[in-house]
């Protein structure tokens, strides 16, 4: 049976589909950019029971190159198309089926091909093309209100070669996305050679002989959870699994069972940006500052994950379905992996008459995998049994590379090999968090620690309290991470008070964060605006979706987040979205040469007087002689 936050089938895409060119509105020059599921709005989804009719809804945005104008129409699965709205001023993200055909344009291009010549190299097809939005200023004389991409490129010497070894520095082509047209080939004859360093990685060119005896998980009465659609049970949890082309995955209507009692934690969770910021001023690096959300739609670059390699355990997957620039309806398979796994000790102690209480700990896993050109992202969610909730993403792959003059110092990279240089980079990832804490309205509230005064309070002088203050507004909750300050954020239900009298609330711990490099008034900072707070607050509007805006690629800048605060909305005892931008800063080691070993980032949300006791309490022991 189908749900209201199901994500769409393949029927129901091709259903749409199948519409959008009956109506004429799908097909030639006019092309899908994203097709999502509409969510109903949350009352909604909370009065639905499974006897009622469900309506099933489509956003689909539409890009027509020859007019050059966005729209998006919301179309009824069973009704056909609802409402068709214009998005003036709106550009399209960059759509694979458009990224191919500029490639096959270089591919074809005279200039570009006597320009390989010049560098020795007489097979366009041994060159690897990759098509990026700008994210520096267009240079002169080319047209900026077009859509344009360009192209880094890189050497495959021999097939099988690791391709990021050998950039080709100094030869850029620009394309219009829209015509396939080759605008311009930048060649810059003083350029670097080309670094000839091989870097194999895979397991037939390294050998990969260090081993160690296979490890299994293996529960011989199967997993622990449920599955039924995309409903998950497991332990005292109960959510709902989700899925969409521009963020990847999601989590929808998060609840735990109190002795009884299911209690309502989250409604939707998910990662609604990724930019990556690079700040090497070489010409092949100063235009790479991707919003691989926003401008490329990460969904779409999903991995099919495998048994014991991606996931290991006893593990149930679900699969995805999405739509192409034309239309064309896939499904990848495997492509959200669910699983449990043991994570050490959850509480343990020794009394004094030598007695032994311990608990270990499990943990419920739903991760899937994206590859975006060189690097991999893992978006992993973990659900603990006292009640904690984790985000973790896992950043892998290979560390984008230009070349350089052997030895010779340079700012803003490391040289990996002798001539090829990783340059630094960011990754800044934003959370959209609609909790609603026992059903809402929330409060946020900071919290952080400070010495208290000398005096009766503190006698000894080491003595420090707690400040609990209400940020009220938007402006107000625009906060950075303290870590001197012990700092973090609880979202409380002042309507709902916990056995001491105290508001039940949830608390958002941060975990590695870093703060942009770029400066506010560069491109990449007037576009990715919320770069420059760790936390935000709004009230829940179903149309503020994303932190950089609806339409970042080749935005002006100030979209999103920074244009929605400006009201300074009231927040307090409402419905209230935290965002928390977190993440890496990127100055790559050797070490991660030719294959970047797993950097993680992410947070925690932590039960705070939500429960009147840990829920790991109740967890029986694992058995009777833990002693």
């Amino acid at each position: 049976m189908r749900r209201p936050l199901d994500p769409l089938s393949v029927s129901e895409l091709e259903i749409v589909v199948a519409t959008l060119r009956a109506d004429g509105m799908l097909g030639g020059p006019r092309l899908l950019a994203m097709l999502q599921l509409e969510e109903p709005p949350k009352d909604a989804v909370r009065a639905w029971r499974p006897n009622d009719p469900l309506t099933r809804i489509a956003r689909a945005t539409l890009w027509d190159s020859a007019a050059q104008c966005v729209s998006t129409a919301f179309v009824d699965v069973s009704e056909g198309v609802l409402e068709v709205r214009a998005e003036p001023g709106a550009v399209a993200p960059v759509l694979a089926l458009q990224s191919t055909r500029a490639i096959e344009a270089v591919r074809d291009d005279e200039r570009f091909a006597a320009a390989l010549a010049l560098r020795g190299i007489d097979d366009v097809n041994r060159v690897h093309i990759e098509a990026w939005p700008f994210g520096s200023a267009v240079p002169d004389g080319i047209d900026a209100s077009r859509r344009l991409v360009w192209t880094p490129l890189w050497f495959r010497p021999e097939p099988g070669a690791n391709v990021y070894a050998h950039p080709i520095e100094g030869l850029r082509c620009i394309i219009d996305l829209d015509t396939s047209k080759v605008l311009a080939v930048e060649d810059d004859v003083d350029s670097p050679p080309m670094p000839q360093t091989p870097a194999p990685y895979r397991a037939d060119q390294t050998g990969a002989n260090v081993h160690l005896r296979d490890l299994a998980i293996i529960q011989k009465d199967g997993p622990s959870f449920t599955v039924d659609g995309w409903e998950v049970r497991w332990e005292r949890w109960r959510l709902r699994v989700g899925f969409d082309q521009r963020e990847g995955l999601v989590l929808h209507d998060v609840r735990f069972d109190d002795n009884g009692r299911e209690r309502s934690i989250a409604y939707r969770m998910s990662i609604a940006e990724l930019v990556i910021p690079y700040g090497d001023a070489a010409p092949g690096a100063q235009r790479k500052q991707a919003f691989d959300t926003g401008e490329f739609g990460l969904g779409n670059y999903t991995n099919s994950l495998t048994l014991g390699c991606d996931c290991l355990g006893e593990i149930v997957y679900l699969d995805v379905a999405l739509a192409d620039a034309e239309g064309n309806v896939r499904e990848i398979p495997q492509a959200i992996c669910m699983h449990e796994e043991d994570f050490g000790i959850l509480w343990k102690h020794t009394d004094e008459t030598g007695h032994v209480e311990v608990r270990r700990s499990r943990r419920f896993v739903v991760s899937s995998i994206v590859t975006v050109n060189n690097y991999e992202y893992g978006y992993f969610w973990y659900l603990y049994q006292d009640g904690s909730i984790e985000f973790e993403a896992k950043l892998t792959g290979i560390v984008l590379t230009t070349g350089g003059v052997p030895g010779a110092p340079v700012a803003s990279a490391t040289e990996i090999d002798p001539g090829l240089l990783a340059p630094y980079h960011q990754h800044l990832f934003c959370a959209r968090l609609d909790l609603d804490i026992d059903g809402g309205p929330n409060t946020l509230v900071e919290v952080q620690a400070a010495p208290l005064p000398e005096g009766p309070l503190n006698p000894h002088g080491a003595s420090y309290t707690a400040s609990h203050t209400v940020l009220a507004t938007e402006v107000a909750a625009q906060r950075e991470v303290d870590p001197f300050t012990g700092r973090y954020w609880k979202l409380v239900n002042r309507e709902v008070l916990n056995h001491v009298g105290a508001p039940v609330g949830y608390k958002l711990v941060p975990g590695a964060v870093t703060w942009p490099m770029a400066s506010r008034d560069s491109v990449i900072g007037k576009r990715a605006g919320f770069m420059y707070h760790h936390l935000w607050a709004t009230p829940n509007r179903r149309d503020e979706r994303y932190p950089a805006g609806e339409f970042p690629f080749q935005h002006a800048g100030g979209a999103g987040l920074p244009e929605w605060t400006t009201a300074d909305r009231p927040i307090e005892d409402t419905d209230v979205v935290l965002w928390h931008v977190f993440g890496t800063n990127h100055i790559p080691r050797v070490e991660d040469w030719p294959v970047m070993p797993v950097e993680r980032t992410g947070f925690a949300l932590k039960p705070v007087g939500f429960f009147r006791r840990s829920p790991g309490i109740d967890v029986a022991a694992p058995t009777n002689h833990c002693h």
